[in-house]
């Protein structure tokens, strides 16, 4: 049995993940490769405190939320995928995505999911 990280989008709004991959396909594909390097990093034993910020996508926002951000994409929207790590588990939940733009209001939506979670799983 495997007992690496796995990824879970059972979390994130579909059809808004869908309709930015189709709109911004570079960087939803830049992000979920960004997101594959934070996997192998944490499954070769790296912890979410000695992550957070490097590599320098990946940043806390706070309360257990992180973010994943594209990187190296000239002329591109700068682009957060938000991620929940549950370390006990080794479940990576993605939460949703956005732009520079939407920023602020994806990160509080984000932290409501979080909570939610949280009250459910207590």
């Amino acid at each position: 049995m495997d007992d690496g990280w796995v990824v879970d989008f059972s979390m994130a709004n579909h059809s808004a993940l869908r309709r930015f991959q189709k709109n911004h396909v570079l960087e939803y594909a830049s992000c979920l490769r960004n997101l594959d390097k934070v996997i192998m990093l944490l499954d070769d034993g790296h912890s979410l405190n000695t992550l957070n910020r490097n590599p320098s996508f990946f940043r806390s926002e706070r309360k257990g939320l992180f973010r994943v951000g594209q990187k190296g994409l000239v002329g591109t929207k700068e682009t957060r995928l938000y991620v929940y790590p549950v370390e006990s588990e080794k479940v990576m939940y993605v939460l949703g995505i956005g732009t520079k733009e939407s920023q602020e209001m994806d990160i509080n939506e984000a932290h409501r999911t979080v909570k939610s979670f949280r009250k459910e799983n207590t």
